[in-house]
């Protein structure tokens, strides 16, 4: 007999009504279209990932803002409207045995978001004391200009500022970069997992469209943030390679366990939940505060209206993908 049908059978045997079945069993058919999936997200991640380093390279300055710009709208309305509004039911399904009318969801997310600042504030503290200290060993840089101190009398003076600036610049990205690819990291697996034991053929479809989108848009976000960083082509490639694989990992762990995985077991519920509002938490504050923020800054924002318009037009048309996307995934 079939876990499904076990089930069934002791539903109709005696189970009250008010009592949600806990169990949604998987299923191993629709192993092409899986696999098919598995080998599309790999390489629209990669395309994704990878554009920013090229239109970098290139010098194409006008691209590489529209493109921060739209990867700052698909990163907000991902952790709003498909990592947050996925953990929403998850935590008050009553399979999970928590309180059903409590907001755990957003709790937890607003929680990962202050944790977020906190490491930031602390990792930007210590990033800047190691940048003083190389600078009282080392002559040629200066130390942090006083914002009270009348301006350099000499070009050199001045190289050595802005060299400062940048050096502070290039730390906040590398923080930034670290951050939200763990958060990426986080709930990718999960959304792997949700791929690989789907049994539903339009669900399956639906979804690997949907993830398609996706894995390109917040590879495109990752990527701008890899190149502000200013890493070495190594690096680049190797952190690269951890977003890349993170969500396939996941459609391969769920295929492997469709048929026994318990998706509405206590333990599987309370770990994805958690970690989808835990990932959401830490999406929203990237965003805002790490990418909204600095691209339309007066340091980074180009001088030219039209350009200023059209990356808000940018901003906009990733969100509202995103949001579209949201309709099936």
């Amino acid at each position: 007999m079939s876990d499904s049908l076990a089930a069934s059978v002791a539903f109709n045997s005696g189970a009250s009504p008010e009592i949600p079945m806990c169990f949604a069993p998987g299923d191993q058919g629709l192993l092409g279209l899986r696999l098919g999936g598995l080998f599309g997200i790999l390489l629209v991640s990669t395309t994704g990932v990878f554009i920013p380093f090229f239109t970098y390279k290139a010098k194409l300055n006008s691209v590489y803002f529209l493109l921060r710009a739209f990867a700052a709208g698909v990163v907000l309305t991902t952790g709003y409207v498909h990592v947050l509004g996925d953990a929403f039911p998850i935590l008050t399904d009553p399979c999970l045995g928590w309180s059903t009318t409590y907001p755990w969801a957003m709790t937890i997310a607003t929680a990962a978001s202050l944790v977020t600042f906190t490491l930031e504030w602390v990792l930007h503290k210590t990033l800047h004391q190691r940048l003083m200290r190389n600078a009282e060993r080392n002559p040629q840089v200066t130390k942090q200009p006083d914002a009270e101190a009348p301006m350099p009398e000499n070009t050199g003076d001045l190289a050595q500022a802005t060299d400062h600036n940048t050096r502070l610049k290039t730390m906040k990205s590398t923080v930034v970069s670290y951050t939200f690819e763990a958060g990426i990291i986080f709930h990718s697996i999960f959304i792997g997992i949700t791929l690989g034991i789907s049994s539903h053929a339009d669900t399956v479809r639906a979804l690997m469209i949907a993830l398609f989108f996706h894995q390109g848009n917040e590879g495109l976000a990752l990527g701008v943030l890899f190149v502000k960083a200013g890493y070495s082509r190594t690096k680049y490639i190797l952190l690269a390679a951890a977003f890349i694989i993170v969500t396939p990992v996941g459609v391969a762990i769920g295929i492997a366990v469709s048929n026994k995985y318990n998706g509405e077991s206590k333990a599987a519920l309370g770990s994805e939940g958690v970690f989808d509002a835990v990932s959401a938490g830490i999406l929203i504050y990237n965003g805002l505060c790490d990418l909204i923020v600095p691209t339309f800054s007066d340091d980074d924002l180009p001088q030219s209206w039209t350009m200023q318009v059209a990356g808000f037009g940018a901003l906009y048309t990733g969100a509202a993908i995103m949001a579209l996307i949201g309709k099936w995934a």
